[in-house]
């Protein structure tokens, strides 16, 4: 279960403009377990139709482990 979000960041590498068409992707790059908690990191990643990197950055979670 998700508890919330612990810490969002990210910057625009390039522009985005209004016909371009973007592919997001979500990547988890680390796992960090507590007790009764745990912590997932994902890598967020914007691409567009010529497959420039646009945008990048990180989000980091808060869950509940199931028992």
């Amino acid at each position: 279960s998700l508890l919330g979000m612990i810490e969002i960041s990210g910057k625009f590498l390039e522009p985005v403009y209004k016909n371009d068409t973007l592919y997001p992707e979500l990547e988890i790059i680390n796992l960090v377990s507590q007790k009764t908690t745990g912590i997932i990191e994902m890598k967020a990643t914007i691409l567009n139709q010529n497959e420039e990197l646009v945008f990048e950055g990180i989000q980091k979670y808060l869950i509940k482990k199931s028992i």
